[in-house]
């Protein structure tokens, strides 16, 4: 079983994502406190590791009176997976098509990535992008996800504020902290209530801010140690951020609504 468990974190479940869904292999159907002592994942978070894996499309509900849960057919359980790894190939492939022509095009210059910099300390992360936040006119929209540069705090810093109280639009998109929901819960409900449109997801493929339509800031996880990746590119490019607003919408478009993630999760605050 820990052959099994392992390849199953190897294509993007958490640990106890892996073994709810191996213990739901086990038989037709369980009740979450079963659920909770086969695979000895605290009954507190039972709940919200099953939402997740149901998001994913390897779990599912049975309603009655009491919650009773499946696990999907292996067979077909891993078409989501399969369909979210594809779609994080097309936009690598995507960023590789658009990259190349801004470096043969400056190959003649002094400076051929002057479209192009790396940051790769928490300060001058920071520092870049409350200077964006600042020199932009009309939106940001975001894909934030742990782990992060900056503090996670509950009120939305200085210069975002001041950038919001000249007119400018901040959409984001947060992935949802499963480790503490409840906490979670209340950064997005502050955000939102100081203007900030707020969505979550249970899944985003990389970190991500685009500013205006022609500057992006983007980080791709590491995933053999996420803690030590704290590399950032930005990239002025008008076609780029193009491409990436679209990739933004398609998934604030499936996002929930912080209400909606309140209640799916019973949380009240």
């Amino acid at each position: 079983m820990k052959k099994y468990l392992s390849m199953l974190m190897d294509v993007g479940l958490t640990e106890n994502e892996a073994k709810v869904y191996s213990c739901l292999l086990r038989k037709h159907t369980f009740r979450a406190t079963e659920i909770s002592q086969c695979c000895n994942v605290n009954r507190s978070r039972i709940y919200s590791v099953l939402e997740s894996l149901i998001h994913k499309g390897l779990c599912i509900e049975i309603l009655g009176k009491v919650r009773k849960f499946q696990a999907a057919a292996p067979e077909i359980a891993f078409d989501k997976l399969k369909n979210e790894q594809n779609e994080k190939l097309e936009l690598i492939n995507a960023l590789s098509g658009l990259l190349s022509p801004i470096y043969k095009s400056n190959t003649d210059n002094s400076s051929p990535l002057k479209f192009i910099e790396v940051y790769g300390t928490p300060a001058s992360i920071i520092k870049k992008h409350h200077t964006l936040e600042l020199e932009s006119k009309n939106v940001v929209l975001s894909f934030c996800k742990s782990p992060y540069a900056m503090s996670n705090v509950l009120d939305i810093h200085e210069e975002q504020q001041e950038s919001m109280n000249t007119g400018v639009t901040f959409k984001s998109i947060f992935e949802v902290e499963k480790d503490d929901l409840e906490f979670f819960a209340r950064r997005m409900k502050n955000f939102e209530d100081q203007g900030e449109e707020i969505k979550v997801a249970y899944h985003l493929p990389i970190k991500l801010h685009v500013f205006d339509d022609h500057t992006v800031m983007f980080s791709m996880i590491n995933q053999v140690n996420p803690d030590e990746n704290l590399t950032y590119m930005v990239i002025e490019h008008s076609d780029l951020a193009e491409t990436l607003i679209t990739t933004f919408y398609k998934y604030w478009n499936e996002a929930l609504a912080v209400d909606e993630f309140l209640n799916r999760e019973n949380i009240v605050l």
